[in-house]
């Protein structure tokens, strides 16, 4: 007697199947020897070529032979499809920091803002951003630089580096103001891309100081005399900058030590060249807060409000996060609400903690 559902299938006893693999074309790893890219190609293969110029320009690049990078680059971008996005804003990128050591600076800002314009998440912006930090730091533009780096942050609030980088800024016109005067040639270029690189409403006030849109919102220090502000050339009225040097100084610091709590909250999880480069890193921000004058008990206080939203063990996780979003989910702030949202709680800082202030150049 059967039992409904205990039969076999007649597939069970039947002979299996010769599994054996059969002989096919045996596999040949095409082996590259060094520099192949420099060797006479197949010119019926457009993915070689386009493969062995973007390495040729590499190569020159690292060699500092940035005219023959820059015509490597730009015989690749003629050739890439457009389809191949991703390619294409590599060797953009690419051409503009070649066209950037060779100081053809009015080119490389137009590749950037190329980039810029096309960018479809927030590892496009970063890198377009990078760039333009980079153009304007040689111009020596700074409101521009860090403009474009307090943008940067805001895609990447934890990242040390960053504020780090935002610091030595401040600092830097801090200690030496003569480094907010341009040269000719480069008001030149700027006055004369600025209106392809931003939006009307972006220099609607161009009498406005530009280092004014940078970190005036400190109410206290309002009140210090006349005599410890930096007043700069005036011939060109979209460059006039009066500024204290208790609001650079209130800025740089607060933002050295908002770099400093990030690295030595990612610092237990690193190892080898990475720590050491973090300790360095620190080393050198406790010696520019030394050079600041800023007191244990004003570190402290400033510790607490710039390290605010990083108090808790889990945003060590965001501070690692490589995480690339769609623009549409993130909303970039002005320059004013950057200031707002990280230099505005500073104006409980008392000015006597400013020892080094006015010893500083006027």
């Amino acid at each position: 007697m059967e039992f409904p559902g205990c039969c076999f299938e007649d597939s069970v006893f039947s002979e299996s199947r010769d599994r054996t693999v059969g002989v096919g074309v045996p596999y040949k790893a095409k082996q590259c020897e060094p520099q192949w890219f420099n060797e006479d190609l197949n010119r019926e293969d457009c993915t070689e070529i386009i493969t062995a110029l973007k390495f040729r320009g590499d190569l020159a690049y690292r060699h500092e032979d940035y005219e023959k990078a820059l015509v490597a680059y730009n015989r690749c971008y003629l050739l890439l499809p457009r389809t191949n996005a991703a390619m294409r804003r590599d060797v953009q990128e690419s051409q503009a920091r070649c066209l950037v050591c060779l100081r053809r600076y009015t080119e490389a800002l137009e590749v950037a803002q190329t980039l810029k314009g096309s960018v479809f998440n927030t590892d496009q912006l970063t890198c377009a951003l990078n760039l333009h930090i980079t153009i304007y730091s040689r111009l020596r533009d700074w409101f521009m630089a860090v403009s474009c780096l307090q943008q940067l942050i805001s895609l990447h609030p934890y990242n040390p580096w960053m504020w780090k980088k935002l610091a030595e800024f401040y600092l830097r016109l801090l200690l030496d103001p003569s480094q907010y005067c341009l040269s000719e040639e480069a008001q030149s270029i700027i006055q004369s891309t600025r209106p392809k690189l931003v939006n009307e409403h972006d220099y609607a006030d161009e009498e406005q100081p530009c280092l004014d849109r940078i970190g005036r919102n400190v109410d206290i220090l309002n009140d210090m005399d006349n005599t410890s502000r930096t007043v700069l050339d005036s011939s060109n009225p979209s460059l006039i900058n009066i500024c204290t040097k208790a609001e650079l100084w209130i800025n740089s610091c607060a933002s050295f030590i908002r770099a400093r709590r990030l690295f030595q909250l990612v610092q237990p999880q690193q190892a080898s060249f990475v720590l050491e480069n973090n300790l360095k890193a620190q080393d050198e921000i406790e010696e520019r807060l030394k050079e600041c004058g800023i007191d244990e008990e004003t570190q402290m206080l400033m510790t607490e409000i710039m390290a605010e939203d990083i108090s808790n063990e889990g945003t060590k996780e965001e501070v690692d996060s490589k995480t690339t979003m769609p623009l549409s989910s993130f909303t970039i702030p002005s320059d004013v609400e950057f200031r707002a949202k990280w230099f505005e709680k500073m104006n409980i800082i008392s000015l006597p903690s400013c020892t080094k202030i006015q010893s500083c150049p006027r």
